[in-house]
């Protein structure tokens, strides 16, 4: 037990010590709760109502996941097409750089219109602000095999055309993207969280990003803050446990 208190404050005595500092910056101040809640506010408000917060947490930590999920694989499936056929690479990456190239706040606004609001709606915003990082960490995974490793391959009659590209994508250039891909689980994954609060934050009726609008706007600062201390707790373990499968995937792939 003490070891593990030891470890715990080893590793996160920096989040301690701002939580400290947040406290003391407000009893000095003297900053009114409606501009800055304290730390002890905050606290209370989530023990006050914790189904609510559990509900819109719920809620938010499902688009989250369900959009960093399908805006991987979408990736992974784009950029298999565009490895596997030159022409679908010419259209898909120019249309995917455009899409990312547009501003979030712009950019959901646009998909509102298109979508309709409504739960689907976040969950598609989600999935196309994950997609085209993945869809570029994948494809230029499938596309790092070394010249050595493809003559090899070639000497075996594993070539990345003909009747044996399938093989050829399928024993190396896949294998070969797999690091790629946990790189961009790890990357991807706090920001599918801030994604998801946005788009709730600007058409939601559920999630944390509608907490703190609803709060805001009822000057119930401590919810807000509240809210916003659950999206970075979610970013934060997301982020977490995608470095802990990266580190543990990548040294089994290793051997």
């Amino acid at each position: 037990m003490k070891t593990a208190l030891l470890q715990l404050i080893k590793h996160y005595w920096g989040i301690a010590l701002l939580v400290f500092a947040w406290q003391a910056m407000v009893m000095v101040s003297g900053f009114n709760e409606i501009v800055v809640p304290s730390t002890i506010m905050v606290i209370q408000a989530l023990v006050a109502e914790p189904l609510y917060f559990l509900h819109h947490s719920a809620y938010t930590f499902s688009a989250a996941i369900g959009g960093l999920m399908l805006g991987i694989a979408l990736g992974l499936l784009f950029a298999s097409l565009a490895w596997l056929t030159p022409v679908l690479d010419g259209v898909i990456t120019p249309a995917t750089l455009l899409v990312r190239s547009i501003p979030i706040v712009a950019f959901i606004p646009i998909v509102i219109r298109l979508a309709g609001y409504g739960s689907q709606t976040i969950l598609l915003v989600t999935v196309m602000l994950t997609f085209f990082p993945c869809y570029v960490f994948a494809l230029t995974g499938l596309r790092s095999p070394s010249k050595a490793h493809q003559d090899f391959f070639a000497s075996l009659g594993c070539r990345p055309s003909g009747l044996a590209t399938w093989r050829f994508y399928w024993r190396l250039a896949l294998p070969s993207a797999v690091p790629n891909l946990l790189t961009a689980l790890r990357l991807l994954a706090p920001t599918c969280v801030l994604v998801a609060l946005v788009a709730e934050f600007l058409m939601g009726a559920q999630g944390l990003g509608y907490v703190m609008v609803r709060a805001r706007s009822d000057l119930r600062m401590d919810v807000s803050w509240a809210a916003a201390m659950l999206a970075t707790v979610f970013s934060v373990a997301f982020f977490v446990a995608a470095s802990r499968l990266e580190a543990h995937l990548s040294k089994v792939w290793r051997h």
